[in-house]
C-alpha cells in the first residue's frame, strides 16, 4: 500500500485497534486511495507490471498489504476462476474497501500483519508483496512469514511502481513513512538468503523495481535453519500445501472438535434447546455453516421451515449438503463471503446461528452484523453466536498468552508445530472481545443481549442477541 501520490486529508473512518502505529496513516487515506494514487495510466503500468509475475491459471495468490485492492482485478485475470487469492492488510478501512473487489469463493480479504499471516504453511505458488514492504515494521519477520506459506517451488516478489531511490524520495515527504524505505540490494539479497530463499534477482530501475526468489523444492534447502523456518515435519517431509476456506487447517480442527476443545457438545445442545423451545417453525440463517455436522444434529425434533448456509469452501458445503439431507424443509447451501446473505428482505429470518464465525470479524464489522441481523430478523428472533470470549480482567494479549499455554499443556494430540498453527491463528485472524464488549455492540444494534452459556473457565460462551417487540 505505498503512498506515492496520497491525500493528507484525514478520512473520518471507524478503525480498530492495531499494534502498528502506520494502520491509522493508511486508514485516514483510504476513501480517497485509488483516485489519487492510480489513475488509469498508473493502472496500465500495474497491470502490464503484473503480468511479469509469472502467475498462471489455478494458482494459489497471497496479496500481502493489498491496500484497497488495487492488485487484486490484475491478480483474478491471471489466477481465472480456479484460482485462489487471499488478500491482507494491516489497515481495517483498506481491507474494507478491497473485500469489494473479492466477494465470491475464490478470494478472501482480511485484516492482518506481515508478522503473522493468517495461512498455514506452504500454501500459496506465489507470495506477492506490491507497494508495501517498506511499511513493514520487522522485515526480516515478515519475510521469514512470507518464505514459510510459499510452497516449495513456489515464488516470492516484491515490487513496486517507483525504483528504490524514488521510493525513499516519496516517502521523504510525509513524516509517518519518511523512514519506511527499501533496503538496498544487499540486504535485501540477504533477508532472501535467511529466509531460506534462493535465486534472488532484483530488478531496479525508474519507475520499477521487483525483487523476486524462489522457495527450494523439499529436500534442498540451503541450510538446516531454512528447513525449520519452513515448517517441515518432524521427519523432514514439507507441510501439505493446502488453503482452504479461511485458511484454517482442517485435520487439526478436526482433532480440536474431537476432543471437544471448543465445547461443541455443550453449545449446539443448548443451542437445540432454545430452537425447539421456540414454539413456531423457523427460518434459520447459518453463518459460516461448514461442513453443518454438528448443526444437523441440533436440529433433529426442531420444527424448521427453511434452512440456509453459506461458507467459503465448496468442499464443506458438499458436506453440508449430506449432513443436512435428513431436514424436511428446503435446504439452501451458498458458496461465498457471508455478506451475500445478509441482502434479503426485512424480517425474513427467525435465527441466525454463527457457529465460532464472530471473532473472525473485526469490531467495526461485528458492529455493522448486528445491525444488519436486526433488519433481517423478525420480531423476538436472534442470533445465537458460539465464540471464545476475553476475561473482562485481560487485555488481547493476556488472552492470547493463556490460550497458548493452554494448548502447549494439554493438546498432547496434536504435535508440537500444530499446536503453534493454532496459536498462528488466533493471533493473526481472531478479534476476540469481551463479552462486556459483545452486550455494548448488541444493545446499540437494537438488541437485548446475554450469555445462555458459558464453560466452568469462561473461555468460550454462547451469547444471544434477542430482537425486541
Amino acid at each position: 500500500m505505498e503512498s506515492h501520490e496520497s491525500s493528507h486529508a484525514a478520512h473520518g473512518a471507524g478503525t480498530v485497534q492495531c499494534h502498528d502505529p502506520r494502520s491509522r496513516f493508511f486508514d485516514e487515506r483510504a476513501a480517497t486511495w485509488e483516485e489519487r494514487c492510480y489513475p488509469p495510466a498508473t493502472r496500465e503500468r500495474l497491470a502490464e507490471l503484473a503480468r511479469g509475475f509469472g502467475v498462471k491459471p489455478g494458482s494459489c495468490v497471497l496479496d500481502m498489504g493489498t491496500g484497497t485492492g488495487v492488485l487484486i482485478p490484475c491478480l483474478r485475470e491471471a489466477v481465472g476462476d480456479a484460482g485462489r487469492i487471499l488478500s491482507f492488510d494491516v489497515s481495517f478501512e483498506m481491507v474494507r474497501r478491497a473485500g469489494c473487489k473479492e466477494s465470491g469463493a475464490r478470494g478472501l480479504c482480511v485484516q492482518a500483519t506481515a508478522m503473522r499471516i493468517p495461512a498455514r504453511d506452504g500454501a500459496f505458488d506465489h507470495v506477492i508483496c506490491f507497494a508495501a514492504f517498506p511499511h513493514f515494521a520487522d522485515k526480516p519477520a515478515a519475510m521469514r512469514e512470507m518464505a514459510r506459506v510459499t510452497r516449495p517451488g513456489g515464488e516470492v516478489v516484491v515490487a513496486h511502481l517507483l525504483s528504490r531511490a524514488e521510493l525513499a524520495r516519496h516517502h521523504g515527504g510525509h513524516p509517518a513513512v519518511a523512514q519506511d524505505a527499501l533496503p538496498g540490494d544487499g540486504v535485501m539479497r540477504q533477508l532472501l538468503r535467511d529466509a531460506g530463499l534462493t535465486g534472488a534477482s532484483i530488478a531496479d530501475g525508474p519507475g520499477m523495481y521487483v525483487a523476486r526468489a524462489r522457495k527450494p523444492l523439499a529436500g534442498t534447502h540451503p541450510c538446516p535453519r531454512a528447513a525449520e523456518q519452513h515448517g517441515e515435519g518432524r521427519h523432514g517431509a514439507p507441510a501439505p500445501a493446502a488453503v482452504d476456506a479461511g485458511f484454517e487447517a482442517r485435520r487439526v480442527f478436526a482433532a480440536l472438535k474431537e476432543h471437544d476443545v471448543m465445547h461443541h457438545r455443550a453449545v449446539y445442545g443448548v443451542a437445540s434447546g432454545l430452537l425447539r423451545g421456540a414454539g413456531r417453525p423457523l427460518r434459520l440463517l447459518d453463518v459460516g455453516c461448514g461442513e453443518a455436522v454438528d448443526m444437523a444434529r441440533a436440529l433433529s425434533g426442531v420444527d424448521v421451515a427453511a434452512y440456509t448456509g453459506v461458507d467459503t469452501s465448496a468442499r464443506a458445503l458438499a458436506t453440508a449438503r449430506d449432513s443436512l439431507g435428513g431436514l424436511p424443509c428446503p435446504v439452501e447451501l451458498v458458496e461465498g463471503d457471508y455478506r451475500v446473505v445478509l441482502s434479503g428482505p426485512e424480517g425474513g429470518v427467525d435465527v441466525i446461528w454463527m457457529g465460532l464465525f464472530l471473532h473472525h470479524l473485526p469490531t467495526p464489522l461485528k458492529a455493522d452484523f448486528l445491525r444488519t441481523a436486526h433488519r433481517l430478523l423478525v420480531s423476538g428472533g436472534m442470533v445465537l453466536a458460539h465464540d471464545p470470549v476475553m476475561g473482562e480482567d485481560e487485555d488481547r494479549d493476556a488472552m492470547l498468552a493463556r490460550m497458548a499455554a493452554r494448548g502447549r499443556e494439554h493438546w498432547h494430540f496434536l504435535t508440537p508445530e500444530e499446536v503453534e498453527m493454532v496459536h498462528r491463528h488466533w493471533t493473526a485472524h481472531g478479534h476476540q472481545e469481551r463479552f462486556s464488549t459483545l452486550r455494548g455492540l448488541g444493545e446499540a444494534a437494537g438488541f437485548a443481549v446475554d450469555m445462555v452459556w458459558t464453560d466452568r473457565e469462561r473461555r468460550y460462551g454462547l451469547v444471544r442477541f434477542i430482537k425486541g417487540d
